[in-house]
């Protein structure tokens, strides 16, 4: 079967189980005392295009399978379908095997965030599957191992590609103790509250710079700085039951930069205006 065929069958719901699929979720599903098999939660695709890295994952009865990551600021929207389809395979399943789609919905760059977006809310549609959202800061934030913050508080720094960055506190647990914010890096470490804080991200130097200046009990994470697909799909699992997840849209925390280009238009066209009214 090509690509193409493929994704058409994907699309369309017509994709039909593999014998070795079958069996790979035989092994997989624990026996119920009747002698049917029974999943452990959901089955999910996850996706982030986000940052500047394409990652895909598959969460098959809460162990993640066929992950994938690779740094990618551009080409992502080309390499996001092949990126699916391998996972997939990896993970031995079709994607009619799919219960729902968790998706990064920023913050992060506006044109990764879209294609994200977009083939997730396509791909669910098709198939009439839920899409879940999961924030870029909770996934970096969720990577942090047990040994690497040690009760500590952690504080996620992504890279905005401007002066500022976008930036979340989150307690010993990973639950969020602030909103995510986008601003400068000594704004940012005020939100961490006192005692040792963990940070992590791949703005984490530039609040390491700004912490040696102001001081702190900062310490730098081990953690990837950038959102890894299998913990999307754990961070969306765990709310699955309760319903928690976000909606899946973008999360903006600035302005695109169209619309500043835009705003700069008009504003010069303004300008233009007061100071010749007749046009002339």
């Amino acid at each position: 079967m090509t690509f193409t065929d493929y994704i058409k069958k994907m699309l369309t719901g017509q994709m039909v189980k593999s014998s070795h699929s079958a069996d790979h979720n035989a092994a997989q599903m624990p026996a119920r005392s009747d002698g049917a098999q029974k999943p452990v939660g959901p089955t999910l695709l996850a996706i982030d295009t986000a940052s500047t890295s394409l990652s895909t994952a598959v969460l098959v009865n809460g162990e993640v399978k066929g992950e994938l990551f690779e740094n990618m600021e551009r080409g992502q929207a080309e390499h996001l379908l092949p990126f699916i389809m391998k996972s997939l395979q990896e993970a031995a399943l079709d994607f009619a095997d799919i219960d729902g789609i968790a998706v990064t919905v920023g913050p992060g760059a506006f044109t990764g965030m879209r294609i994200g977006l977009s083939t997730a809310r396509g791909l669910g549609l098709a198939r009439k599957i839920p899409v879940l959202g999961v924030s870029s800061l909770e996934a970096v934030a969720y990577g942090v191992s047990e040994r690497d913050h040690q009760g500590r508080n952690i504080l996620v720094a992504l890279d905005s590609k401007r002066n500022e960055i976008f930036a979340q506190a989150f307690d010993a647990r990973k639950n969020p103790i602030s909103p995510p914010e986008c601003l400068g890096p000594r704004q940012a470490l005020m939100l961490a509250p006192p005692g040792p804080t963990i940070l992590v991200g791949d703005a984490t130097a530039r609040l390491l710079t700004a912490a040696a200046n102001g001081g702190g009990d900062f310490f730098a994470g081990t953690a990837p700085g950038l959102p890894r697909a299998g913990n999307v799909a754990l961070i969306a699992a765990q709310r699955w039951a309760k319903g928690e997840n976000l909606p899946p849209v973008p999360l903006y925390l600035r302005a695109p930069d169209a619309k500043r280009m835009d705003e700069l238009a008009a504003e010069k066209q303004a300008k233009l205006r007061n100071m010749d009214p007749d046009g002339e």
